[in-house]
C-alpha cells in the first residue's frame, strides 16, 4: 500500500469521526445513523427500518412517518430524550417482533413522545403512536396489528423480550389511518414476559391509552390520562398482571364506541379460544368522569371534547360501565378503588378481591406519579 492511499484512508476516517454519522446504507449498519438533518428520525414514508443497533442520544426529535424497529435490531433511546411525531406524515414507532426498544428513562428525566403542535393547540390524534409486537401467545395464533402498519406478531415464546420501556410519557397520539382504526397511546401485541414495562403515561391518546392483544408481559405504575376511548383493554388471551394503575378521565371526552376504564375482550367476538383473556390488575384507582367535574352527566350536549376534538373523523359519545367483562374472560380485579362512572360493570363476572365502586371522588395522585409525569401536557413548552 503506497503512502497516497495511506493518506486517502486517513482523511476519509477522520472525515467519518467528525459527521453525524458513517453508514453503510441509507439507513442500515452501526451507530447513530437514523437521524436526518436537523434532529428529524424517517423519511416521511410508511416503510422506513431501523437496522441494527442504533443510538438517540438526549435532544429534540421530529419522527416522520412509520419507522419499525426490524427483526434483530435495537434501537436505544437515552434518557431525557423528546420526540414530537410529525403530523402530516401520521408518524409512528413500530417495534417489530424479534426487534428491541430500549427507552429507560429517569423519574428526573423521563423519555417523552408528544404532538409536534405548539403548546396551546395540540389535540388527541396529532400523531400515530407507540407499538410494541413480539413473540408470545395469543388466541389467534399469528395477528395483524391494529391501526394500519404491517406488522404481525404472535408465537410460542412467552418469555419473549421486546427490550425496556420505563419512565416514559406519551401524549396527543392516536391519528386515525382509517375510519375507526386508530393507533392506541400504547400498543402491545404478543408481548412476552422477558420485556420490561413500568413507569409509563399516556395522555390524550385518540384511542385507548394502552391495549394488549395476546401476550404475558407484566407492567407496573402506569397512568391513563384524559384518553378518548378505554383506558385499559385487554384482547386476545392476554394473561399479564398489572400492578399500581391510575386512571384519570376527562369528562367531556368519550368514545362512540363508549368509553370505560376497563374493557377486556377474549377475541373480536368473544369465542372461547385459548388462551383465554386471564389478565390481573392489582392496585388500581379510577376517577371517572363525575369526579373530574361534578356538574357531569352522560348526554351527547356535554360530552362535546372540551375544545380538544380533533379535525379528524373521530367521533365522541358517551361514557359506559367503568368495566365492560366480555364472554370467555377470566380476569381478576384486586384492590381497586373504581368511582365516577355511570354503572360499575357490563358483561360477564371477573374475581374480585376489595374492590370498591362509588359515585366520585376528589382527584388525589399518588405520590409514584411525582416528578415524572405530567398532568398539564397541553400547556408545556417543549
Amino acid at each position: 500500500m503506497n503512502r497516497y492511499r495511506l493518506r486517502i484512508i486517513a482523511l476519509t476516517a477522520l472525515v467519518c469521526l467528525a459527521g453525524s454519522s458513517c453508514t453503510d446504507d441509507e439507513n442500515g449498519g452501526q451507530g447513530n445513523n437514523i437521524v436526518y438533518g436537523e434532529n428529524i428520525i424517517g423519511n416521511g414514508e410508511q416503510t422506513f427500518e431501523i437496522k441494527d443497533h442504533q443510538y438517540l442520544k438526549r435532544g429534540t426529535y421530529l419522527m416522520k412517518g412509520w419507522c419499525y424497529v426490524t427483526y434483530g435490531s435495537t434501537l436505544t433511546i437515552e434518557a431525557g430524550t423528546v420526540i414530537k411525531g410529525d403530523k402530516e406524515t401520521r408518524a409512528a414507532l413500530i417495534i417489530e417482533p424479534g426487534g428491541k426498544l430500549i427507552a429507560q428513562g429517569t423519574v428526573d428525566a423521563p423519555i417523552v413522545f408528544t404532538s409536534e403542535m405548539p403548546a396551546g393547540k395540540r389535540k388527541p390524534g396529532d400523531w400515530g403512536g407507540l407499538i410494541l409486537c413480539g413473540y408470545a401467545r395469543n388466541n389467534e395464533n399469528i395477528m395483524q396489528i391494529e391501526g394500519g402498519p404491517r406488522t404481525t406478531h404472535g408465537g410460542p415464546n412467552n418469555a419473549d423480550n421486546s427490550g425496556i420501556l420505563s419512565y416514559v410519557r406519551v401524549e396527543f397520539a392516536g391519528y386515525p389511518f382509517k375510519k375507526n382504526q386508530e393507533i392506541n397511546g400504547i400498543t402491545f401485541g404478543s408481548v412476552g414476559n422477558g420485556t420490561q414495562i413500568d413507569h409509563l403515561q399516556v395522555s390524550y391518546a385518540n384511542d385507548d391509552a394502552f391495549e394488549w392483544f395476546g401476550g404475558t408481559v407484566n407492567a407496573e405504575y402506569l397512568v391513563a390520562y384524559h384518553c378518548w376511548d378505554d383506558d385499559f383493554d385487554t384482547d386476545n388471551g392476554y394473561s399479564g398482571t398489572c400492578k399500581h394503575l391510575l386512571g384519570i378521565r376527562h369528562p367531556r371526552i368519550a368514545d362512540i364506541t363508549g368509553s370505560h376504564a376497563f374493557e377486556c375482550s377474549n377475541n373480536g367476538t368473544n369465542s372461547p379460544a385459548t388462551p383465554t383473556t386471564a389478565a390481573t390488575f392489582e392496585d388500581v384507582t379510577i376517577y371517572g368522569p363525575a369526579s373530574g367535574d361534578a356538574s357531569f352527566v352522560n348526554r351527547p350536549d356535554f360530552i362535546n371534547g372540551g375544545g380538544l376534538r380533533p379535525e379528524n373523523e373521530s367521533m365522541l359519545g358517551l361514557f359506559g360501565s367503568a368495566l365492560y367483562l366480555g364472554a370467555n374472560t377470566s380476569v381478576t380485579f384486586r384492590n381497586c378503588r373504581i368511582n365516577g362512572y355511570p354503572s360499575d360493570i357490563e358483561g360477564t363476572t371477573a374475581v374480585m378481591e376489595n374492590v370498591v365502586f362509588s359515585e366520585k371522588e376528589e382527584i388525589n395522585y399518588p405520590e409514584w406519579t411525582k416528578g415524572w409525569c405530567n398532568f398539564n401536557p397541553q400547556e408545556t413548552e417543549y
